[in-house]
């Protein structure tokens, strides 16, 4: 990962409207965890993510006033509204949404970022091999022979669009539905990856946690804790575990599960560490 350091501006103008004191801008508040990154990608893949991180390291109030990508392909995200007043101390991420459907060789896309103390230029490289892949190989089948090496990398490179970031913020069954259901509802499912209800008699939320957590070595089945390389915290697999013993309780024998629960925050509960992954 390449990390270049920050150009800011010499002056800007507030949420308000108004100029900012010189005094004001002669510190740049905002750390990143780079300004520039880079991914190698399989060929024939249409989409890639990008996810920058920026921090208010500074005593007083910064604000991330608008972004603009310098092409039509790119689409920008942030976590909540512009303009987006970070406190000091506060975190948030600027999500990149690059088509590449088509394209091959080196590719390199801008998006500015314009704050109260200045604008960042964030870079994104990307390298689509040439070579296409070999016509008998379809995507799917690719992209489940990658998840076999590795089987993280659904939360990675073109994966993420349909397993990580659908899923982001979400808790119980709208969380199921994105982070669960894409695979083991789906009816192109993979032969490998069972469907829930055929297994989910007599299995307690100790069973489903660990699963969750953990998943299974030498499977598809990803480790979905943060603590182990996935995406979700501790409160959503809480979420989950309370959702599934919903609509799998105990003594589950009914196919046709009960309606979703709602999405409703769960207070944690920590798992002992001595609790081993299945």
């Amino acid at each position: 990962m390449l990390v270049l350091k920050a150009t800011v501006q010499t002056s800007a103008e507030s949420p308000t409207g108004d100029v900012a004191a010189p005094s004001q801008l002669n510190v740049n508040p905002w750390s990143w965890d780079a300004i520039e990154k880079k991914v190698e990608l399989p060929a024939m893949t249409n989409i890639v993510y990008f996810t920058f991180w920026l921090t208010n390291t500074s005593s007083e109030p910064a604000t991330l006033l608008s972004t603009e990508a310098e092409c039509d392909c790119t689409v920008v995200e942030a976590r909540k509204n512009l303009p987006w007043r970070f406190d000091p101390g506060e975190s948030g991420a600027i999500n990149m949404r690059i088509n590449t459907r088509g394209r091959s060789g080196q590719v390199m896309r801008v998006v500015v970022v314009h704050t109260s103390h200045g604008v960042q230029r964030l870079i994104a490289h990307i390298n689509i091999p040439l070579t296409p892949a070999p016509s008998n190989v379809s995507v799917r089948q690719r992209d489940v022979e990658v998840a076999r090496k590795d089987r993280q990398a659904v939360f990675k490179n073109g994966c993420a669009s349909c397993h990580a970031l659908p899923a982001a913020y979400l808790t119980g069954g709208a969380l199921f539905d994105k982070a669960c259901g894409i695979c083991h509802l789906s009816k192109h499912r993979a032969e490998m990856v069972p469907e829930l209800a055929s297994v989910a008699s007599g299995k307690d939320a100790d069973y489903w946690r660990d699963w969750i957590s953990y998943g299974k070595t030498g499977s598809l089945m990803p480790a979905f804790a943060k603590s182990e390389g996935g995406i979700l915290d501790t409160n959503q697999i809480e979420s989950l575990v309370e959702y599934l013993m919903q609509r799998y309780p105990a003594d589950f024998t009914d196919k046709h599960p009960p309606a979703r629960s709602s999405n409703r925050m769960i207070p944690v509960s920590i798992r002992s560490a001595e609790t081993s992954s299945p």
